[in-house]
């Protein structure tokens, strides 16, 4: 618990540069900054700090959604039939579980998409966030409306996948 509030209390860019100052500058398991040939190695740092706050947002809710799911009486009534306990857990709490962490996992994402133009100013990433904050910089209409569309488009197709998603976790979940 504590972890996670500090996590989520501390500004994405504060958690860039201080990532970029210990393991770039002072123990050299990263590069300090991408930019332009993007590899695995590279891109491990910015993506982590851009996962960073959301992965503990997650746990949390992860958490809190498997707590009330083992005291429902869906699963009282799975124990008494005799199930074991791992399939109880499978089968009845964790579909179960999952349902508001993919939503939230799916909300979720503009915000990947708001922190990426502060990643990628700090990582020196030439990325879509990048081209948004230059474009608005420069007062480039046409631009800054491509890129939001495109973000939009992508956040649009992260809410169809999230529905989608519900109907394979729960199969009370049906669209017509």
């Amino acid at each position: 618990l504590l972890v996670s509030l500090v996590l989520l209390s501390v500004p994405i860019f504060v958690v860039g540069f201080v990532l970029q100052l210990f393991f770039g500058v002072k123990f050299g398991l990263a590069p300090v900054t991408v930019g332009g040939d993007w590899t695995i190695g590279k891109l491990l740092l910015p993506a982590f700090v851009l996962a960073i706050a959301n992965i503990a947002t997650t746990l949390r809710l992860a958490r809190t959604s498997v707590a009330d799911n083992l005291s429902a009486d869906h699963v009282r009534t799975a124990r008494a039939k005799g199930l074991s306990n791992g399939t109880v857990v499978r089968n009845h709490v964790l579909r179960n579980s999952l349902v508001p962490v993919v939503t939230y996992i799916g909300i979720n994402l503009g915000s990947l998409m708001a922190g990426a133009v502060i990643t990628e100013g700090i990582f020196n990433i030439q990325g879509i966030g990048n081209l948004a904050y230059q474009a608005v910089n420069r007062g480039d209409a046409p631009v800054t409306v491509t890129v939001v569309a495109v973000m939009v488009m992508v956040y649009v197709f992260m809410s169809l996948v999230v529905d989608l998603i519900y109907a394979v976790l729960d199969p009370r979940i049906r669209y017509v």
